[in-house]
């Protein structure tokens, strides 16, 4: 009678560990409804010309907005805000703020930068953005004044209208700085500012023009 038992048993454990198994696999690899349950999160390359063929295709860019990281309301941008490569929305800023600032640089003295880091398994995006403002005042050394310990969010204006997003409210961008005031009559003299962070689980992604066009941005300079 043991021995009966045991065989039972036996059987009943091959049962539920193995044919179960096999079953509930079988029909989630043919039913196509189920199949996001194995290949949900599995998206295959797409045919794609990244050739710029008869497109305009320039480096550098047109102006930088900055913002202060806790000056933004909420955590932005966030994953729900991308949608198909491009990030589709755009944040409150708090009342005193109400603005986005507008540096104007010295031409080609403004770049952005990204690089996907990390073994296979733990990869990211850093983020970078480097700036220079030219000369020596009390109007600059009040504005870099206030990067102190204190995180911002950027946004760049492209040489072909694209503006791109730079750091996050929640993963801001620490600038540090640096001034040279030259050697002779025709160098540099200047303060030149870089930032980075990483930790991104997106790369510097374009602000959809809808969004743009809600951009609220100062007019007055520094």
């Amino acid at each position: 009678m043991k021995k009966v038992l045991n065989v039972f048993v036996a059987l009943a454990v091959f049962a539920v560990a193995v044919v179960l198994p096999n079953e509930v696999l079988a029909h989630v690899m043919g039913d196509p409804a189920a199949s996001g349950l194995v290949l949900g999160a599995v998206l295959n390359f797409a045919t794609l010309d990244a050739t710029s063929h008869q497109t305009g295709n320039p480096g550098g860019t047109r102006q930088l907005l900055v913002a202060l990281a806790k000056s933004i309301t909420g955590v932005w941008p966030k994953r729900s805000d991308i949608t198909g490569g491009e990030i589709t929305s755009v944040p409150t800023l708090d009342p005193e703020a109400t603005k986005w600032a507008r540096y104007e640089c010295p031409d080609g003295t403004i770049e952005v930068s990204s690089e996907k880091q990390g073994d296979p398994g733990f990869q990211s995006y850093k983020h970078a953005i480097e700036f220079m403002f030219s000369g020596f005042s009390k109007a600059i050394q009040a504005e870099l004044e206030k990067y102190m310990n204190a995180g911002a969010v950027f946004i760049v204006e492209m040489n072909d209208g694209t503006y791109a997003v730079v750091g996050s409210s929640d993963n801001a961008i620490f600038v540090k700085q640096a001034f040279k005031g030259g050697k002779k009559g025709n160098d540099k003299r200047g303060f030149t500012m870089k930032g980075e962070q990483d930790g991104f689980v997106w790369d510097v992604l374009p602000l959809a023009t809808a969004q743009v066009a809600e951009l609220e941005i100062a007019t007055e300079g520094i």
